[in-house]
């Protein structure tokens, strides 16, 4: 877990910029009254006012809240909600195809992380290559379905009140759009253009987004409609070897095994790993994203508001992956080792000279693999609010509104073009480099058709669809100057369905075997025509692997290929464990005081309550082919105590305790069971639990915050959440298949667990099943900093810098960077504004090792650094220019104790030139 001489000066670059800047703005505290006057004159626009409007939101907050504010009209920070989203203290992302996808909050998950958009929770979800988690079907938020542009505020709320619905471990994340009654009386106008440029897939994308709002003279009417549309073309290329495992070879150094004398020093006895499959490949991913939001607003009186709020997203992309690899992977009988060394530090084979022969089947462990996704996820929301002022004292909030998430997957297919006859000095070779190992085809032309046949296909489409209907009323009432006394009632109504169907299990998975296929006498495979294959080149720009690499390679035309075979009239069959659902309903209610009080000269201000929440789950699965639904009930007490000291006019003391919860994960609640059919033996069947109980925790915060100057603060912060209840996941038993009681049909075809069965075998399957756990624990604290240099001479003065530094420790849970890091310098005059941004994280494990100490699975540190700047032509135009990625940051996943590669990919540097403009 690496970090490079680069990061490391940056780093340090940014911490001596703190340590420096920090004790000389301290000392502008003595500045002349006519000094302060002045400054209370300036208005501070664009990215240095967004910073000081966050600054106002965290500061007059009841708990721990931290703010993103767009600096002006279609112009949020970042490209991305999740890249906006990360600059915040403690929070820290993941990135698909070259951009944010998901959060962690202080070590907790997305799925600990509940969002609201414009109060209301909503669940938004896509998918991706299965390196990066494929198809969403948890709780957790995927933030890459929505434009920036749409959104102009982010609350971070980090702490909990009675008044807050319950559901989060980590944090409450609220989105808000624009409502007309924002802006003044009038017509508003506002849009952005720009076109991007990436120097990988040397495409350009165009980016758009506007609003128009209107609002009467009386200021008590106004309608707001919104749009933003990007289409993007990113090009990811790299290494992966699908994970390291050992095996038993054909032979080794030309005598058979096992009785060869080196076969011990290489087979499953040796503890020597080699990769699973080893491949360089290139995806290619095409994304459009419109995004077009409304809001009606009328106060009928001075006393009630009415807001009508619409959002919808549109995601649409397709995704074309290409590998040229060689599948070790359950195929080393067939697979002679002519040659290798070791290497003992890593207990891997480092290099080896292969000789490679056909399956038994007709398929081939040299594969050229050609995948063809289509993805779509569309989001609606419509949000109804009432604000009303019964009287001077007694006020009154209405909520309702519905959430509909739809992905559909509907094309997931994978052709195989294997090689054809024995292959000769297949070599591949890491001592060079251990990301991007040397590697040579040996006997076999990789461009030749000829040598190839078209052997295999999958097809596997899939949807998730998630629903949320809300309800919720609150009152509040002023008991005195002092106290004011508030309660409330909610109902939500949560929906989840999921399926998958595999093409392949219906006939099998082998070309030669499916209905109305005849593929020549003899023949492994179906001949590759000219419209079936094209030729990939060019592969390799700045990936650094050795120049004696191929880079280019034949590859299969989906399509046409899925077509020839008529794939897709043929009937799926259902995925057992994929296939579920689950029906929520929450009803909760509240009571809650918030309080300000004199404690001697101290001003204290707060709030304490409690919430009360029943929850009903209707889980369903199937099970040995039949619909099974289990239902439960639990009910949740949960109080909470913020309390806020202003030890001063500028240090502001938080202290917050709760009790807290979040709801199982969606996978986790089916009765059905999911049976991994690819990594073994002993292979695995994860069967579901509906009777789990939620995760439940009292959490503890303390920050102090010194805001020792106008748009200034230093704070820290400590938490510590003590978890009653995190899930186990338990080996019940380890048993043959054959008793597992599922059905010899239920693998794969082609998957190592049929092949093996096929072959007479009865391999070891670990059951497993998640179930109620223990106690635990996490803890860290948060550092942040920020400040415009106004305190220096010239034009020194229109720097600025906004920094935070979060660690967190448990040994409870995985998933999450002990260290992380953000920070932004910037500068900002009357029409010219620049920053750049640096986002670290430490590397973080994604699975645990197994019972031998291995098998490991994490992600490797990342350092992160954009560019953004503007300039202004005029009151109404502003040129733009960004750079997302200057250092094109590899996506590294890494796997064993030794961090053996196992994803080594990057996207590029991404161009950004635009104008703004604003009415």
């Amino acid at each position: 877990m690496k970090r490079t001489l680069f990061n490391q000066f940056f780093a340090g670059a940014s911490l001596l910029a703190m340590a420096v800047a920090a004790p000389t703005a301290i000392a502008q505290e003595a500045e002349t009254a006519d000094d302060e006057a002045r400054l209370s004159t300036v208005q501070v626009t664009g990215f240095r006012g967004s910073l000081a409007e966050a600054l106002d939101v965290k500061r007059e907050a009841s708990g721990v809240v931290d703010a993103i504010v767009a600096e002006d009209i279609a112009a949020f920070p970042d490209l991305n909600l999740a890249e906006s989203i990360q600059r915040i203290p403690g929070i820290s992302i993941n990135r698909v195809a070259g951009e944010g996808r998901q959060i962690t909050v202080r070590g907790l998950g997305s799925t600990f992380t509940r969002v609201r958009i414009n109060g209301m929770e909503a669940l938004s979800t896509t998918g991706g290559a299965d390196s990066s988690g494929g198809t969403n079907r948890s709780r957790g938020f995927d933030f890459n379905t929505f434009a920036s542009d749409l959104f102009n505020e982010i609350v971070v709320t980090k702490t909990t009140s009675a008044s807050m619905d319950e559901g989060s471990l980590g944090a409450t994340v609220d989105l808000r759009t624009a409502r007309p009654l924002d802006y003044d009386a009038g017509l508003t106008a506002a849009g952005s253009a720009q076109f991007g440029y990436n120097d990988l897939s040397e495409e350009f994308s165009p980016r758009y987004a506007g609003l128009l709002s209107w609002t009467n003279d009386a200021e008590n009417f106004g309608v707001l409609v919104s749009a933003a549309y990007s289409d993007r073309t990113i090009l990811e290329e790299g290494f992966s070897t699908v994970r390291w495992q050992d095996a038993n070879f054909r032979s080794v150094n030309g005598v058979a095994c096992p009785a060869g004398p080196d076969c011990a020093s290489v087979d499953t006895n040796s503890l020597n790993y080699h990769p699973r499959i080893p491949r360089y490949g290139r995806l290619t991913n095409d994304q459009q994203r419109l995004g077009l939001t409304g809001s009606v607003q009328f106060r009928p009186t001075d006393r009630t508001t009415v807001s009508l709020d619409a959002l919808y997203s549109n995601f649409e992309a397709t995704r074309v992956e290409n590998y040229m690899e060689v599948f070790f992977r359950s195929q080393e009988g067939q697979i002679d080792v002519n040659s290798f060394t070791l290497n003992n530090a890593q207990n891997i084979v480092d290099s080896g000279n292969f000789d490679i022969s056909a399956n038994a089947n007709g398929t081939h462990p040299i594969r050229s693999e050609g995948r063809y996704d289509e993805l779509e996820t569309d989001f609606t929301q419509f949000t109804l609010e009432v604000d009303h002022e019964f009287s001077d004292r007694l006020r009154g909030n209405f909520v309702a509104g519905t959430v509909q998430s739809d992905f559909d997957n509907p094309i997931q297919t994978t052709i195989f073009f294997d090689a054809v006859g024995d292959v000769n000095g297949y070599t591949y070779d890491f001592r060079g480099n251990e990301n991007t190992p040397a590697i040579d085809f040996g006997s076999l032309d990789i461009t030749d058709p000829s040598q190839f046949a078209f052997t295999e296909f999958r097809d596997r489409p899939n949807s998730v669809s998630n629903s949320f209907t809300n309800f919720a009323g609150t009152l509040e009432y002023d008991f005195n100057d002092a106290v004011v006394l508030s309660g409330g009632v909610s109902l939500k109504q949560f929906e989840f369905d999921t399926t998958e169907a595999r093409r392949e299990s219906t006939n099998g998975s082998l070309v030669c075997g499916l209905p109305g296929v005849t593929c020549p006498a003899g023949a492994t495979g179906l001949p590759i025509t000219a419209d079936l294959y094209s030729i990939l080149s060019g592969f390799g720009t700045n990936l650094g692997m050795p120049g004696s690499n191929d880079t280019s390679w034949i590859v299969p035309n989906v399509s046409a290929a899925a077509d020839l075979i008529n794939a897709y009239g043929i009937p799926g069959a259902v995925r057992d464990g994929n296939t579920r659902g689950v029906e929520e309903e929450d009803l909760g209610v509240f009571v809650q005081a918030d309080f300000e009080y004199m404690l001697g000269d101290v001003p204290v201000r707060g709030d304490v309550g409690v919430r009360y929440v029943e929850t009903t789950v209707e889980s369903t699965g199937i099970v040995s082919g039949t619909a099974v639904t289990v239902e439960r009930s639990y009910e949740d007490t949960l109080p909470s105590l913020n309390l806020n000291f202003e030890l001063r006019e500028d240090l502001v003391l938080r202290t917050s305790v709760a009790k807290v919860m979040a709801r199982p994960s969606l996978g986790n609640l089916t009765p059905g069971g999911s049976l991994d059919s690819f990594n073994g033996p002993p292979f695995s069947y994860s069967a579901g639990n509906p009777g789990l109980d939620p995760f439940r925790a009292t959490t503890y915060d303390v920050s102090l915050e010194w805001y020792f100057d106008d748009e200034a603060l230093v704070s820290f912060a400590y938490f510590y959440k003590d978890v009653d209840n995190f899930f186990n996941s338990t080996i019940s038993n380890a048993v043959p298949y054959s008793q597992t009681g599922l059905p010899a049909s239920l693998p794969p075809a082609s998957s190592p667990l049929f092949n093996l069965i096929q072959a007479g075998g009865d391999p070891t399957v670990e059951v497993r099943q998640t179930s109620n756990g223990g106690p635990g624990s996490i803890s860290g604290f948060e550092i942040g900093y920020q400040q415009p240099f106004t305190f220096l001479p010239g034009i020194w003065s229109n720097f600025g810098f906004q920094g935070n530094f979060t660690h967190v420790e448990s040994d409870d849970i995985i998933g999450f960077s002990p260290n992380a890091y953000n920070a932004t310098l910037y500068y900002e005059d009357d029409r010219f504004s620049a920053r750049l941004s640096a986002a670290q994280r430490d590397a973080y494990i994604t699975r645990r090792e197994n019972s031998n100490g291995r098998d490991e699975r994490g992600v490797d540190s990342s350092f992160n650094l954009d560019f953004a700047s503007s300039f202004q032509l005029n009151d109404q135009i502003d040129l733009t220019f960004e750079a997302i990625n200057l250092t094109d940051e590899f996506e590294q996943q890494i796997f064993d104790a030794a961090d053996l590669v196992n994803v080594y990919h990057h996207t590029g540097t991404e161009f950004l030139f635009g104008a703004r403009f604003k009415y």
